[in-house]
C-alpha cells in the first residue's frame, strides 16, 4: 500500500493498481500538446505568407519558379513554357 498526499487529500492506493497520471503531468502534457498545435499553426502561415508574397510580387508565375529563376528566364523559354503548357490542354480536351 502506497499513500498519497495531492492538494492536502490523502489516498491509499494499493502498489498493484495504476496510479495514473497527476495533475502536474497532465497539464505538462495539456501545454506541450498546446505549444506543438501554435508552433504548427505559425508554421503553416509563415509558408502561407511567403507563397503569397511570391504571387503578389510575380502573378502566377511565382507558384511555379523561385525568384531567381524567374529573374533568369528569356523571352524564348516563356514561349517554350507556353507551347508545352498549351499542348498539355489540348490534349486533355480531345480526351474529353
Amino acid at each position: 500500500m502506497t499513500t498519497e498526499t495531492n492538494n492536502n487529500v490523502t489516498v491509499t492506493v494499493p502498489d498493484t493498481q495504476w496510479r495514473g497520471l497527476t495533475l502536474d503531468e497532465l497539464r505538462k502534457r495539456r501545454a506541450k500538446a498546446l505549444l506543438r498545435r501554435e508552433v504548427g499553426k505559425v508554421k503553416i502561415n509563415a509558408a502561407l505568407g511567403n507563397v503569397r508574397t511570391r504571387v503578389n510580387d510575380n502573378g502566377i508565375r511565382g507558384l511555379m519558379f523561385s525568384n531567381k529563376a524567374i529573374s533568369n528566364l528569356k523571352a524564348a523559354d516563356y514561349v517554350f513554357l507556353g507551347w508545352k503548357i498549351a499542348r498539355l490542354f489540348i490534349k486533355a480536351r480531345r480526351r474529353k
